[in-house]
């Protein structure tokens, strides 16, 4: 399953948007859980932590995939500009993929969060590091901030995907969908 001129493979497409949908979910699940008290945010944030460390293993294992697959090339006629914001945007989001959650679990931790299992199935206990409320604080709003520039970054890609697909019309978009529309089969 190697990486082609066309397309991604099936491994980092499947990465891709699994890790999408996750980030998605658990940023629902964390504003669920900064509105909830009492038992309801107890669950919404085992659920919050469950769905961070299967990010965090998800982007260990993209990586790895990643420096061992290279990247499809870039169309011929892309700037220079675009390829340099193209693979920073990438990288970004590797390094927040991999620093929100490893910061959310650093702060729970700090916080003196209980221990939580990983959707029910087994135990994930807290970093071994010093209980302090403000470390969990300052540690929480890292955290949050990240997750913002998460957003930020999520911005950039999609709109340089779609300024691929409708004003350049070349195959950018097209190579990490899932499935290729029928009308761009045979280009």
């Amino acid at each position: 399953m190697r990486e082609n001129e066309r397309r991604y493979s099936t491994v980092s497409i499947l990465l891709h948007w699994t890790i999408f949908v996750l980030i998605f979910t658990n940023a629902t699940v964390g504003g669920w859980m900064e509105d909830a008290s009492g038992p309801a945010k107890l669950g919404h944030f085992a659920l919050h932590k469950s769905l961070g460390i299967t990010i965090l293993v998800l982007t260990l294992a993209r990586i790895g995939w990643r420096l061992t697959h290279r990247w499809p090339p870039f169309p011929a006629n892309m700037a220079t500009w675009e390829r340099v914001l193209a693979r920073g945007t990438h990288i970004a989001f590797y390094a927040l993929t991999l620093s929100v959650p490893l910061l959310g679990w650093a702060a729970a931790s700090a916080g003196g969060a209980p221990a939580t299992d990983w959707f029910g199935l087994f135990p994930v206990g807290n970093l071994p590091i010093a209980e302090s409320q403000a470390a969990g604080e300052q540690l929480g709003g890292i955290h949050k901030l990240l997750v913002k520039a998460i957003y930020v970054v999520l911005a950039l890609h999609v709109l340089g995907a779609l300024k691929h697909h409708f004003l350049n019309r070349d195959w950018v978009l097209h190579r990490m969908l899932p499935v290729v529309p029928m009308w761009r089969r045979r280009d």
